[in-house]
């Protein structure tokens, strides 16, 4: 038997990796907000006025909005985990290859997301991927089922710990009026196709600025509307009238400060300064004198 053939029968032991790669992966973060049920499950949703129920879009083929690199996904629907919602648009993103994920950002009821991607082409493609598709895969939405599982029956279970200490302590009249801790939920969804359109992406930064600091249980909207051979495209509020300001960030040079560049010395003339011309009270600069007139709304109270 040759060296050769002696070697190839040898088993070859690979290279162990270092201790850091023999690590588990890190576990799979819980979305507790998004892990809550849909508005559906409620009872009383259907009695609700139409401006506080979840936005239905209605799916379309056709671009409303011409192509840009932003994205509008509605039709979301609790349970979801905003993590693997990120990665899900990034593993499509890499199967393409020639573009990434600049940002996903999703509302806090999770009903709806918009997503800015690096070129128009890549926009483009993630629209062709996820335009009427039902989200999430059912792996995922097994992962989901369990996890509210596990969070209800937790819930549950710490309920009735402190219902039974609440007992043991109460009159027996007390007792009667003491609610009894609420029982597991079931697992409700609501799986309804993607709407996705373009909006515009100097839009971006104000419409997520006003979800996030406008009513916890705001009902927004997108949509558009055609003047003069253009379409606009807006934000609109459904079910209140308080909506934040929103102050976009501010670029070029610092503005002046009290008419003089910023960083430069004062003027002459400026209250601070001894002996200016331009002193408007003696708060600031008092006289030496010692037996000088005081202010008695500045001039500390002695007992």
């Amino acid at each position: 038997m040759s060296d050769l053939e002696y070697d190839r029968d040898v088993a070859m032991e690979e290279p162990q990796p270092y201790p850091q790669y023999q690590r588990p992966p890190p576990p799979r973060k819980i979305d507790f907000i998004g892990l809550d049920l849909p508005d559906i499950a409620d009872p009383m949703y259907k009695s609700k006025p139409e401006q506080d129920l979840d936005v239905r879009y209605e799916v379309k083929e056709e671009n409303e909005f011409h192509e840009t690199r932003a994205l509008f996904i509605g039709n979301l629907r609790r349970p979801i985990n905003a993590a693997h919602f990120q990665s899900y648009l990034r593993d499509l993103a890499r199967e393409e290859g020639s573009f990434i994920i600049e940002r996903a950002w999703l509302s806090r009821a999770r009903t709806h997301a918009i997503v800015l991607v690096s070129s128009e082409h890549g926009a483009v493609y993630i629209r062709s991927k996820l335009l009427n598709t039902v989200y999430p895969p059912k792996e995922e939405e097994k992962r989901l089922r369990l996890e509210f599982e596990e969070k209800e029956i937790e819930r549950f279970e710490e309920q009735k710990r402190l219902y039974e200490q609440e007992l043991g302590r109460l009159n027996e009249k007390e007792r009667e009026a003491l609610p009894p801790p609420l029982e597991p939920r079931e697992y409700v969804t609501e799986r309804i196709p993607l709407y996705v359109e373009y909006i515009p992406v100097k839009a971006i930064n104000q419409w997520t600025f006003e979800e996030d600091r406008g009513p916890r249980d705001g009902k927004w909207k997108l949509e558009f509307e055609h003047r003069d051979g253009d379409t606009v495209a807006s934000h609109t509020l459904l079910n209140s009238d308080y909506i934040p300001r929103y102050v976009p960030t501010r670029r070029g040079p610092p503005r002046r400060y009290n008419d003089r560049p910023y960083n430069a010395p004062p003027r002459r003339a400026d209250s601070y300064v001894p002996n200016g011309t331009n002193r408007r009270t003696d708060t600031y600069i008092p006289s030496r004198d010692r037996n000088r007139s005081r202010s008695p709304s500045r001039s500390p109270r002695r007992y």
